[in-house]
């Protein structure tokens, strides 16, 4: 598995896909910089998690899949691998890098917290981005399986409406437990102390409970189970019926 693992990796070195995924916190801090000035930290992580982590989710995950269909699937066929490993491989290469890409922001925005304002404290900071590295693990092959089905395009189109209308519209409802999409949003609240919106989350709101973060984070690893076992056996009956 590691062995398919540094493979995907290594085909996705000279992509924009993982260009992006390196360089997303930077732009990140940058846009931050632009609109909010020494409130770049605050920013941030508000930026980050409603838009720039939805799109660089969505760009690493289809472009795996839809590398492989340009080519008709044939650096597949030619691999004496089943179907469901080299699957499991290439989720496994964009969790590491979602992984990077939300330990990168986490640094950069510690780091420029303590020149302009910490808005956020660094254990807070690192527990939200793990957080969200953890809730967005079961989009990771769901998006991938739509790439396969629906194409680049509409698939990361429909993957960042789904985010940041669920974010905006569920996170704080009562029943987001009921829409993992919007799970991430809600998750991070009481870590980032603001609301979906960026606006600071007033003293005793309840939003800054802790309570609601296990159950939480239970439903989405147990979507991300789900979802990845079964788009791997989904992918591996398309894959044989190419043979």
């Amino acid at each position: 598995m590691s062995g398919i693992v540094r493979s995907e990796l290594l085909k996705m070195r000279h992509t924009f896909s993982l260009k992006f995924a390196v360089l997303a916190p930077l732009v990140t801090l940058l846009l931050s910089y632009l609109l909010s000035g020494s409130y770049v930290q605050f920013s941030a992580y508000n930026w980050w998690y409603f838009m720039i982590l939805p799109l660089a989710a969505a760009l690493c995950s289809a472009s795996m899949i839809v590398r492989e269909k340009k080519t008709g699937m044939q650096n597949i066929l030619c691999l004496s691998v089943r179907f469901d490993k080299i699957w499991l491989g290439k989720t496994a290469a964009v969790v590491i890098l979602l992984f990077v890409s939300n330990l990168l922001l986490w640094i950069a925005a510690t780091a420029v917290g303590f020149v302009t304002e910490v808005t956020v404290s660094p254990l807070d900071g690192l527990i939200g981005c793990m957080l969200l590295f953890l809730t967005y693990l079961w989009q990771i092959p769901f998006i991938m399986l739509s790439a396969d089905f629906m194409g680049y395009l509409p698939t990361v189109l429909m993957s960042m409406a789904a985010n940041m209308i669920a974010s905006a519209v569920g996170a704080e409802a009562e029943w987001f437990l009921f829409v993992p999409f919007a799970i991430p949003a809600r998750i991070v609240c009481p870590f980032f102390k603001m609301h979906v919106n960026g606006i600071p989350l007033e003293s005793g709101s309840p939003l800054l409970s802790k309570g609601y973060v296990p159950p939480a984070l239970i439903v989405s690893l147990i979507s991300a189970f789900v979802v990845f076992g079964c788009s791997a056996k989904l992918f591996a009956r398309g894959g044989r019926m190419h043979e």
